[in-house]
């Protein structure tokens, strides 16, 4: 009798003590062999030794460290990042994009390069919004109270599972054949001690009130119920779920290190920045305005009168605007998930499953007020236009519109920089909902051959709201304002009759109700992801029929199979989405409805050659190949090749070479373009204010003027314009990825395991837009048309447009020109420490897991000709993201008594220098910076207990981060703008108190 399981590769063949509660190998209990499937391999193999490197969570981890949102548990993992330009989670930049998603991304090659396994099948895309160019499966999908072992990958494993496996896949193996009732509850909240100095010491200038010395915030709350039951006879099990996940949010000003954006200005001098879309007036044409007979380029309303621009002024809305009192810190998000997992067996032949899982998560991520932004209007220059006999205006703001005003319409052109302080913070709503069933049937076909065949619904629904903006074209409408009959109103007749209220923004404080409520206005859309799989595999041992190895007592197993894949993407933002009326939305949305489908041949081989001989306990070798054929005319081929050789049980080297791909999204393939903002490129350096301003001669190249040069506006908040979109011209991406490396188990050191492999992934053809600040610079040091061509100024020279058609922009859109190689050694070991071999056992048991990477090479090549330069050891805002050279946690498990288990953590983050201070082609001048030179290497501790009351309770409380590390400071401009001074890499609330329990019934 077989009985076939669905398992983990240990990752030394072994499971790692706490890491995995699966066994170590497979059993042999009289005449019963456990098949294992294991992660990367289609073949069920009679134990749990892969040739690919696997790391092993399992559901221990989840306990221990406190950590029940799915992306916390895996982002402490050193192979995983967290990329602050395009990667989700709960800390994320609220200004990088969607929300209410959470992604994971493995050796830093962008979370689209991840492929997300639920049990071995595909999990869909979780995003529909285009406003997400890296379309990936959605993490909090996966209720991690449900989590049996999560398993990771190392390297391409396309011509087992497909495109999308380049640089590893992620397995979720969740809890199955539950028999009972399991409630279980956890509490958490954050709490901080504020002990930066430095920035607190910043924050008097710019009259910024330091935060509450300390903090308790962030609290959350975690439910879960599991219940289950065998079947008749117990021929089958139907086990369900329910769980519930709810997150209070903090703003960025409720941490001393991030209660403002922390920028290095010229001189080197390190200073709380803030936004000039505050109380900041210029004029579109960029004369000067005329105030007591003075020349003023920038004005600002005090009281009712224009003054010339002071950053120390004290008015309303005041002139130095900080965004950190709105932006989150972290999200505030709610979350419900249920479903069940069912078997039955009809017969040996026919093993009936199904599985159906639903979530939804509504979130809301907070950043500062809108209003009106310079340069962002309804005028063809992008200013609004005011009529200068405005009767809110005093006779003195009527003199100072005139000397900029067109003398033939008495209006001005000006660009305004106004918050809408009396709105409040912009809020962006997302409610995510999913649906995804599975059913299929399993069991012997003929002779030695099983079946496997299953067809999946996968669903996700999209709703968002982008709320408290204020109307562009509204904005114009109030600031057109005539004297009627009954006092003050707006000019246009149509505007009246919709209910236009004039805006006074000429005097402080006199913004009425009425002119917010007719300005307001709220953007919505609804998209939807459709997923539809239909596979069969059929597997064997081809024992039966002789085929195997005489030096071998295992014979051949192949397995191969056939599957279609399709993918449907809407996306339907509303009028006000479409059209760019909100102010502050970075522009137009767009629009999508496509699909794409895709069938794929597959077969593998498993050929043990040598076993049970001197010096080759085994020598095993597999192989497999994918041809897939897509809708948009894309026909890849993928292939594996991997050697396994165990000269004795206690040592097993492995190596492996594979081809894979990943083809383009639909959004890659078929976003319409359209302009947005960026934080990729924080500031135009041919712009008034520049902290790294160019050469006349070098801005000449960017297609400015002379007379602009110096004179135009600077980015706004940070933030210059990009044009995104897609390219259905797009060819699938080649990854060739090699893996090796050795396992043991020694005999001589009971309970030890360890593995230490080398992996090199080199990806070709590489989907993404060059780099923004590479085409500014390249264009800017060489002319270069091919990169100057890319720079598209507005007619006044800025870069921070809202349209195609006016321009002010930097082309971002996708194309296959770059190429990346990550390289670097992963170490693992644990032991259980044998104290009663020692005479120890009063001491009870202890033991450790240990997970370590060292990354060699991060390399980059960005057009084909160019040199690569390597972001290992690096940051910076080409590198996007932290790339240590080091990284590992370690955890300690000890049990002094039965019912008790203590644990310790150490998470661990290495040192990284800034990119620009080294010698790195294309990103490096071989500079120091003073204030971000070397960003210096963390550890946190983390200390957790957990209790067994008895057979039915148990209650665990723990502290992250017990030491309250904050993180390191970076220059706001590198880590981006609207991030918390540094990257979500590191711990970035203080220390993380939780208390639980567990009832089992």
């Amino acid at each position: 009798m077989r009985q076939r399981l669905l398992a983990s590769s240990m990752i030394c063949g072994a499971a790692l003590a706490g890491l995995a509660a699966a066994p170590a190998s497979a059993q042999e209990a009289g005449n019963e062999v456990t098949e294992i499937v294991v992660t990367g391999s289609r073949i069920p193999q009679p134990n749990l030794e892969s040739v690919s490197p696997v790391q092993v969570v399992g559901s221990e981890e989840v306990v221990l460290g406190g950590r029940p949102v799915t992306a916390d548990l895996l982002n402490q993992l050193p192979q995983v990042y967290q990329n602050s330009q395009t990667g989700f989670s709960t800390t994320s930049n609220p200004l990088s994009g969607p929300g209410g998603i959470a992604t994971v991304d493995l050796r830093g090659l962008g979370q689209q390069r991840t492929l997300v396994l639920v049990d071995g099948r595909r999990l869909g895309i979780g995003d529909p919004n285009t406003g997400n160019p890296n379309p990936s499966p959605d993490i909090n999908q996966i209720p991690s109270q449900l989590i049996e072992r999560v398993e990771v990958l190392t390297g391409g494993a396309s011509a087992t599972y497909g495109s999308d496996a380049v640089a590893g896949v992620v397995n979720f193996v969740m809890k199955r054949n539950f028999e009972g009732i399991e409630i279980d509850a956890q509490w958490g909240v954050y709490q901080h001690n504020q002990h930066n100095e430095y920035v607190q010491s910043l924050l008097p200038a710019r009259q910024i009130r330091a935060p509450k010395e300390s903090v308790w915030d962030g609290r959350s709350q975690d439910l879960s119920i599991v219940f289950g039951s065998n079947l008749a006879d117990d021929k089958g099990n139907v086990t369900a779920f329910f769980t519930y996940h709810h997150q209070d949010p903090v703003v960025q000003s409720k941490r001393d290190f991030s209660a403002c954006q922390l920028v290095l200005a010229p001189g080197g001098i390190v200073r709380c920045e803030g936004s000039p879309n505050s109380n900041q007036w210029l004029s579109a044409s960029g004369a000067p305005f005329i105030i007591n007979g003075a020349p003023a380029t920038q004005i600002a309303v005090v009281g009712n009168q224009f003054a010339p621009y002071s950053i120390t002024a004290n008015t309303t809305p005041p002139p130095f605007f900080n965004s950190h009192d709105y932006a989150h810190l972290i999200q505030d998000g709610t979350r419900y998930t249920a479903g069940f997992f069912a078997n039955y067996e009809l017969s040996e032949n026919i093993n009936l499953y199904s599985d159906f899982n639903f979530m939804n998560d509504k979130s809301n991520v907070q950043i500062a007020p809108t209003g009106l932004f310079q340069a962002s209007g309804s005028s063809d220059t992008g200013g609004f236009l005011v009529n200068c006999n405005n009767p809110l205006m005093s006779a003195q703001q009527q003199q100072v519109c005139l000397s900029v005003a067109d003398p033939a319409t008495g209006r001005a052109d000006l660009y305004i920089g106004r918050r809408n302080i009396e709105g409040g913070g912009r809020n962006s709503f997302y409610d995510h909902t999913n649906y995804r069933f599975v059913a299929g049937a399993r069991g012997s076909l003929f002779g030695p051959f099983s079946y496997d065949v299953y067809g999946s619904f996968y669903y996700t629904s999209l709703y968002t709201a982008s709320e408290n903006y204020l109307s562009i074209a509204g904005i114009q409408n109030a600031l057109l304002v005539e004297q009627g009959p009954n006092g003050p109103r707006c000019i246009d007749a149509t505007a009246r009759a919709n209910g236009c209220v004039p805006y006074n923004i000429f005097q402080d404080g006199q913004v009425s109700q009425a002119a917010l409520d007719y300005l307001d206005i709220t953007g919505t859309a609804r998209g939807t992801i459709t997923e539809r799989i239909v596979e069969a595999v059929v597997t064997g041992d081809l024992g039966d029929y002789g085929i195997k190895s005489p030096w071998a007592e295992n014979a051949v197993g192949v397995a191969f199979g056939v599957q279609n894949r399709r993918d449907h993407l809407e996306f339907a933002p509303d009028a006000a989405l479409l059209s760019g009326d909100l102010s502050g939305a970075g522009g137009a949305s767009t629009d999508i409805d496509n699909s794409i489908s895709v069938t794929d041949f597959y077969g593998e081989v498993r050929v043990p050659l040598i076993q049970d001989m001197p010096w080759a306990r085994e020598v095993l070798f597999e192989g497999g190949y994918r041809y897939s054929d897509y809708s948009t005319g894309i026909a890849t081929d993928t292939y594996k090749l991997a050697l396994q050789y165990a000269p004795t049980e206690d040592i097993r080297f492995r190596a492996s070479f594979q081809q894979a791909i990943r083809a383009p999204s639909i959004l890659e393939l078929y976003t319409p373009q359209a302009v947005t903002n960026t934080s990729s490129l924080a500031e135009d350096p041919c712009a008034a204010n520049a902290q790294n301003p160019a050469t006349l001669a070098q801005c000449l190249n960017t297609g400015i003027t002379a007379a602009q040069y110096g004179n135009i506006p600077q980015c706004p908040s940070g933030q210059c314009a990009v044009l995104n979109g897609g390219n259905p011209d797009l060819q699938a991406e080649t990854a060739k990825t090699v893996s090796v490396g050795f396992t043991t188990t020694p005999r001589w050191i009971r309970g030890f395991t360890a593995s230490v492999d080398y992996y090199k992934i080199d990806l070709e053809g590489t989907i993404g837009a060059v780099g923004l600040g590479i085409i500014m610079d390249k264009c800017l040091n060489t002319g270069d048309p091919t990169f100057c061509n890319l720079i598209v100024r507005a007619s006044n020279g800025v870069l921070f447009g809202t349209s195609i058609a006016t321009g002010g922009y930097i082309v971002g859109t996708g194309v296959n020109v770059g190429a990346n190689t990550a390289e670097g050694i992963d170490f693992q070991a644990a032991y259980n420490f044998p104290l009663e071999s020692w005479g120890l056992e009063r001491f009870g048991s202890l033991s450790f897991n240990f997970a370590g990477s060292y990354l060699l090479k991060a390399t980059t090549i960005s057009l084909p000709g160019e040199p690569e330069y390597d972001c290992a050891g690096l940051f910076g805002t080409q590198c996007a993201t932290l790339n240590p050279r080091w990284r590992h946690t370690l955890r300690f498990n000890w049990r002094p008594i039965e019912p008790l288990t203590v644990s310790a953590a150490w998470r661990y983050i290495g040192e990284v220098k800034l990119e620009t201070d080294t010698n790195e082609p294309t990103i490096g001048n071989g500079g120091v910076n003073v204030f971000n030179h070397l960003l210096p290497e963390r550890s946190y501790l983390d200390l957790s207990a957990r209790y067994v009351v008895n057979d039915m309770f148990q209650v665990r409380a723990g502290v992250n981060n017990v030491l309250d590390q904050d993180p390191p400071l970076v220059n706001n401009r590198i880590s981006q703008t609207g991030s918390p001074n540094s990257y979500p890499t590191y711990d970035l609330l203080g220390r993380r108190i939780f208390v639980g329990f567990t009832a089992s019934f």
